[in-house]
């Protein structure tokens, strides 16, 4: 297929890859000159072109470059819709200290503490009383203490001490302030519950659509169902998995059917035939349009119930041309409207260019429809052949080509995901039908005993059939995978489709070459990945004391006097585990711990050359008066738990440097910071300066 036969058959690319450039260019350069630079160009090519086409012959000779002002104009497009999406810069020394009122968008309660994301509308000086309006700044606001009455759309006025939002600096993390700018949201704020109050109610759409989806939620867990079962309900039909379990939520991530629980394409699909079945009296009146019509109206509505997620947009473009197309008896290209639906999400919200979710959504539908035709032949003439045959080969075409970008973002890779899928993939439908029934169901306030135990029956076929597989030795493995990887893995399926296509021995070439390249890269990561190493991460709740040497590990939390979950913290660090090639991590008591090149034996420590104690609670206060002379540490760790002054900790431990950890709480961290200012003493803040590492 040529280029220009490809851009014939698929116009929509002439506009969504120069958006996807502008949009790129913008991440690489803010500056405003750009897009001005871009659009004047634009028109300045469109208005030499119309000069120099005043006759057949010169039209001919630029028909190629026809679509170049339009290319160039969709740029500027891209750079300035990443630019209205980028959130707004604050100067936090002019506005923090003052009133500001703000609107509740989204709202989620924990046992002690509620979540917010809240819009603030304005400022208010409190000595002046002068307004200030905000330009479509977005928050996260977290409070101490909880407020149930509180819902979204409510306006409540509080005064600002925003702080932005950073990494944590651990080695190996996922870039949450990216994440979090790319949702709009670049401040948070923690503060007392007591402090957030309600003046008024200001509703939206998006407001009302997340509160009666808060309505559905509540009923599901008031019913009779399992509470397994209420937590896949919501997360299937209303787009909320906080309530499934975490050891649930891992075992679908190792047998590489996470994609379930997520509201997606698969969801939707169902929900568009659900809805289309419903409606089907009106065939028989003559009203097909209006079936069509009322089915993409619901659906869509269904869309700003679940928050108008990238996969769940995608999924409801992409029916919506196969609607416009029955509708007007005109055939749609699957794949134009897939590239129609990724030009609709990034218009309205550029940063999901980055977003994992985005990315996987489409590439997973663009290789289905790529390879469509490879397996389904239709030659055999049984249906539940076919059936059973297009189920596995679609399983396998999604695996291959989402197996790296898993890798890159999840660190896992899970080869029989294509079994798990094969298996619950027919299940899953009867699920979510049986489910949306008995959700209208409670909507009227009717309960069917029957339709829960089906329900429960199901979730927990579902969930045993998962755990089964998760527990088997091939069910995922831990792996290190670099961006540049994951482009030269695209590469070479690119030129293996287009050696299959065109029978061309370059392409295969080309990319066998490719994979040449893949693996000296992966040579070179792993020889300059270090095998030994002390780090001390950022936590706001812990302090981890982390030695490691070969694929063996030790964690020391000197702080924590309860159980440690191993599990949390292997699958927090999975990328760092897999880059160093840890596979084991022994987690230290109150007893000596001892591996080549390290010793812990609390509260001291001698890892890799390093020699350190951690000070917290009082016990330190106990210990016997050292000799600087005889004994000095390279660091001197101090908890949460420790409530003294400095001088009084340097007078009886002797240290090179003293380590504050992430946990110390805000409130006491500015005293201890500022007091070794005064006395001159050498200190490293985990909390501003991310991650304390040593590592060969």
């Amino acid at each position: 297929m040529s280029d220009s036969n490809l851009f014939s058959r698929l116009p929509v690319l002439r506009l969504l890859l120069p958006l996807v450039v502008g949009i790129i260019l913008h991440d690489a350069c803010s500056a405003l000159w750009l897009p001005i630079v871009i659009a004047a160009l634009a028109a300045m090519v469109a208005m030499a072109m119309w000069m120099a086409t005043r006759s057949p012959q010169s039209l001919l000779r630029l028909r190629a470059l026809r679509y170049v002002p339009l290319a160039l104009a969709m740029i500027a497009v891209g750079w300035g819709a990443a630019w209205i999406g980028e959130p707004v810069a604050l100067n936090l020394d002019e506005i923090n200290g003052k009133v500001a009122c703000a609107r509740v968008e989204t709202i989620g309660f924990g046992e002690k503490s509620m979540t917010m994301q809240v819009k603030l509308l304005y400022s208010i000086n409190p000595s002046s009383g002068a307004g200030t309006k905000f330009r479509g700044t977005h928050v996260m606001l977290s409070t101490r203490g909880v407020n149930y009455e509180m819902k979204a759309g409510d306006l409540v006025v509080t005064r600002l001490g925003l702080v932005p939002i950073t990494n944590m600096g651990n080695p190996d993390e996922m870039d949450y302030a990216r994440f979090m700018r790319n949702k709009g949201i670049a401040y948070r704020q923690h503060t007392a519950e007591e402090d957030v109050k309600r003046v008024g109610w200001s509703p939206t759409l998006m407001t009302r659509a997340f509160n009666f989806n808060q309505q559905l939620q509540h009923k599901v867990l008031n019913s009779t169902l399992s509470p397994a079962t209420q937590a896949m309900v919501i997360a299937m039909l209303l787009g909320n998995d906080d309530f499934i379990d975490r050891g649930i939520r891992d075992e679908f991530s190792l047998s590489g059917v996470a994609h379930v629980l997520a509201l997606s394409g698969l969801h939707v699909g169902i929900i568009t035939l659900i809805i289309w079945f419903l409606l089907f009296p009106l065939d028989y009146i003559g009203a097909r349009r209006l079936r069509l019509a009322l089915t993409l109206a619901i659906l869509i509505a269904y869309d700003v119930l679940t928050g108008m997620s990238p996969s769940v947009i995608r999924a409801t473009v992409m029916m919506a041309f196969v609607f416009a197309s029955m509708m007007f008896y005109r055939k749609s290209h699957p794949l134009n409207a897939l590239a129609t639906a990724a030009l609709v999400v990034l218009v309205f919200s550029p940063g999901a260019l980055s977003g994992v979710g985005f990315q996987l959504s489409f590439i997973t539908v663009t290789a289905i429809i790529v390879f469509y035709k490879l397996f389904n032949v239709g030659s055999k003439r049984s249906k539940v052949l076919n059936y059973l045959y297009t189920t596995l080969a679609t399983s396998v075409v999604a695996m291959l080509a989402t197996i790296m970008l898993t890798a890159y973002y999840f660190n896992t890779i899970s080869p029989l995901s294509v079994v798990t899928n094969f298996v619950l993939l027919p299940i899953i439908p009867v699920f979510m039908i049986v489910a949306v029934v008995a959700l209208l169901l409670l909507m009227m306030g009717v309960t069917v005993d029957l339709l829960n135990s089906v329900l429960d029956a199901l979730s927990a076929f579902i969930n045993s059939a998962v755990g089964c597989f998760a527990r088997l030795p091939l069910s995922s493995d831990n792996v290190y995978v670099t961006w540049v990887a994951v482009v030269i893995f695209y590469m070479v399926l690119v030129l293996l489709l287009l050696w299959f296509k065109r029978r061309n021995p370059r392409w295969l070439i080309a990319a066998g070459c490719f994979v040449v390249l893949g693996l000296i890269h992966n040579i070179i990561v792993d020889a300059r990945a270090e095998r030994q190493g002390l780090v001390i991460f950022n936590s706001y709740n812990s302090t981890p004391v982390f030695y490691f040497n070969g694929s063996r590990a030790m964690l020391w939390m000197p702080d924590v006097d309860e159980d440690f979950d191993r599990e949390s913290f292997m699958r927090r660090h999975r990328a760092f585990l897999a880059h160093h090639g840890i596979d084991s991590v022994t987690i230290v008591d109150s007893t000596e711990c001892r591996m080549p090149g390290g010793v812990i034996k609390p509260p001291y420590a001698h890892l890799g050359g390093t020699s350190l104690i951690a000070v917290g609670k009082g016990r330190w206060k106990h210990y016997e008066r050292l000799d600087s002379s005889d004994v000095r540490f390279d660091l001197l760790v101090v908890t949460k738990r420790f409530h003294s002054q400095i001088s009084v900790l340097n007078s009886l431990i002797k240290a090179d440097t003293i380590l504050f950890s992430g946990d110390i709480y805000d409130n006491d961290l500015p005293a201890l910071v500022d007091e070794c200012d005064s006395l001159s003493v050498p200190y490293y803040n985990v909390k501003t300066s991310g991650a304390y590492a040593r590592m060969k």
